[in-house]
């Protein structure tokens, strides 16, 4: 789930896409060596601000060139799709973003992404996949005007298709709730994350 932020705020970084994988690669061994995510206690800082602090710690340290010949000794890494992870980082490079930004932005749009593909799924299985293929855009804008368009494409009444967009955007909310309670330890703290996630998803 983090992977690209990190990416993104290494590339911002001034690195270039090469030694960002490689950066990333050796960062998340070496939590994974040393048992550091036992550190993130779910009372304390939340995950993503301890991955940050962790990140930064590591690249001032230069743990990458001293890491090099042991990254993966008896870790199983999880393969990086560096593809995918710059061409997101891409879409952001004509914006002057810090690296702080640049993480934060990505943050919340894979949070977003994997919300709606649990949702997409959710859908699959109930046989309303066509449905949630054409009511998607309004998920992310407002299309009201055009859901005389999707009743007509669908053989559905235009109350029917309202009725399935305003379940559908409150199934989304629920599932990045979801998303973002995997990594904060209170509901106190799921509020604050959410305020934060929707400022950088609005801006």
């Amino acid at each position: 789930m983090y992977w690209q932020p990190l990416y993104a705020y290494v590339r911002r970084s001034g690195k270039d896409a090469e030694a960002a994988k490689d950066l990333v690669q050796g960062f998340l061994a070496l939590l994974l060596s040393k048992h550091s995510f036992e550190q993130a206690s779910p009372n304390g800082r939340r995950f993503r601000s301890f991955l940050l602090a962790s990140l930064r710690n590591y690249l001032v340290s230069e743990a990458r060139k001293q890491q090099a010949t042991k990254r993966g000794g008896g870790v199983d890494l999880v393969p990086l799709e560096i593809e995918q992870a710059e061409e997101m980082f891409g879409t952001q490079s004509a914006e002057a973003l810090t690296p702080e930004a640049s993480f934060d932005r990505q943050w919340a749009q894979t949070v977003w992404t994997r919300a709606v593909q649990r949702l997409r799924e959710e859908q699959r299985a109930r046989g309303k996949e066509r449905l949630f293929e054409a009511l998607k855009p309004g998920l992310t804008e407002d299309r009201r005007p055009r859901h005389s368009q999707a009743a007509a494409a669908l053989g559905l009444p235009v109350t029917a298709v309202a009725l399935a967009m305003h379940r559908l955007r409150r199934r989304l909310k629920e599932l990045v709730l979801e998303e973002l309670s995997q990594t904060v330890g209170s509901h106190g703290d799921l509020d604050v994350e959410l305020a934060y996630f929707l400022s950088i998803w609005s801006s």
